[in-house]
């Protein structure tokens, strides 16, 4: 349990950093990231159908779930079908408010999530026997790779993402998770069960 802890901290703070170069050094996330040709005219308008924060679907359609017949509801179907074909189709997340960048809290929930994220992988590695250091490093690799699978193809198939953006942030999931495995994998091996640690 305390190594897992050691490494959640250890891991946290690498793939942080890694999260600072990725997103605020290099330029690959501003490549496939559009932008509004008005923004500000964007930004009022959401201003002004938005109450709280939260995620934000157009066009969305919500009936009366009380008081509907069959045939309101086919109606409601074929009048959703149609604007979906239409278009546009919008899914947003949405803070009415902004964010401020210069708040810590923010990173703060940022580590966290990595923290508890390595601190279980960790703990799965220190209960994997006979593995060798490549063979961890590639496990962990894999945990960013299937993240970004699980994560993200699913929004490029259903709210277009796209898939120049998709594969970017897939590569981000997998770089982080290799630097991370490269402590991971020496850290957090398993006590050998023979008199030494298999080599690679």
């Amino acid at each position: 349990m305390v190594k897992s802890i050691i490494a959640g901290i250890i891991g946290g703070i690498i793939a942080f950093v890694w999260g600072f170069v990725s997103w605020m050094v290099l330029p690959w996330h501003n490549e496939v990231i559009n932008k509004f040709q008005n923004q500000e005219f964007v930004s009022w308008v959401i201003k002004e159908n938005v109450t709280k924060d939260g995620v934000y679907m157009a066009p969305y359609a919500q009936g009366d779930q009380f008081h509907v017949t069959p045939d309101d509801i086919s109606s409601e179907i074929k009048q959703q079908d149609a604007a979906l074909k239409k278009g546009p189709y919008v899914f947003a997340q949405v803070r009415v408010n902004g964010v401020d960048m210069s708040s810590p809290l923010p990173y703060i929930y940022s580590f966290l999530t990595q923290f508890v994220a390595i601190f279980f992988v960790s703990f799965i590695m220190l209960k994997m026997i006979d593995t060798t250091y490549g063979g961890r490093l590639f496990f962990v690799t894999m945990i960013g790779l299937l993240a970004g699978i699980i994560a993200l193809v699913p929004n490029w198939n259903w709210f277009g993402a796209g898939y120049r953006f998709t594969l970017v942030m897939m590569a981000d999931y997998v770089v982080q998770w290799f630097f991370v495995g490269l402590f991971l994998a020496g850290f957090a091996r398993p006590k050998p069960e023979r008199g030494h640690e298999l080599m690679m």
